[in-house]
């Protein structure tokens, strides 16, 4: 497995694109990003499903080795009116990070207590040359959805972060978190890095696919 290893992240979202890379880092020569957007209905049913058709369609474009993610929110106390897998554009397809924040919060509005609880799954896939090299999906955190928010409280890509407080921690806001908290804040991509790592460490090896 010496030749030159490209690997190109299937997202342009910044944040994604520093998580991607830190989760990858010291396997592959060279990092892209994509500089187009090529579009991928995520229309697949499922976290995995939809992190492993972006990998395959990037990696198919890009000629490369391509990883992506795809995740949202969990809302038990909204049943059926929430899924999940729209948490991006539940509130249209086109509309701007506080136009979605404020949208959940007029949703949410008469829910109490333990009925704001909201959790986290992440699903994430790596292709190359037309197949799907790894996939898994791991729970995140869990917090409670605040009630209202503050518009310092917010970074491109995370929108979520700005209403999600943890009752664990005192009911910090998540960009309040210490160092160490913050950690659990963004325990799915620890456990994403931990278990993609693994799989590159054995893939790389023997130059053969384990399984996913």
């Amino acid at each position: 497995m010496s030749a030159h290893k490209a690997i190109t992240l299937a997202t342009r979202n910044k944040h994604k694109i520093e998580k991607l890379s830190w989760i990858i880092e010291g396997y592959f020569d060279e990092v892209q990003v994509l500089d187009e957007n090529i579009g991928v209905d995520e229309t697949e049913g499922s976290f995995v499903g939809n992190a492993q058709k972006k990998a395959l369609e990037v990696s198919r474009v890009c000629g490369t080795y391509a990883i992506a993610t795809d995740g949202g929110v969990l809302i038990p106390s909204l049943g059926s009116q929430w899924n999940e897998l729209l948490t991006k554009r539940f509130a249209g397809e086109d509309v701007d990070d506080f136009t979605r924040i404020e949208t959940l919060l007029e949703l949410m509005k008469d829910k109490r207590g333990e009925e704001r609880r909201i959790e986290w799954r992440e699903a994430i896939a790596l292709a190359f040359d037309g197949k799907v090299l790894f996939s898994v999906e791991v729970e995140g955190d869990w917090g409670l959805l605040q009630t209202e928010y503050s518009p310092l409280q917010y970074k491109e890509g995370i929108w979520v972060c700005t209403l999600w407080s943890y009752p664990q921690f005192g009911g910090k806001n998540f960009f309040e978190l210490s160092d160490k908290e913050r950690e659990y804040g963004e325990v799915s991509w620890w456990r994403l890095r931990e278990k993609t790592r693994e799989f590159l460490d054995s893939y790389f090896k023997t130059g053969e696919v384990t399984g996913n």
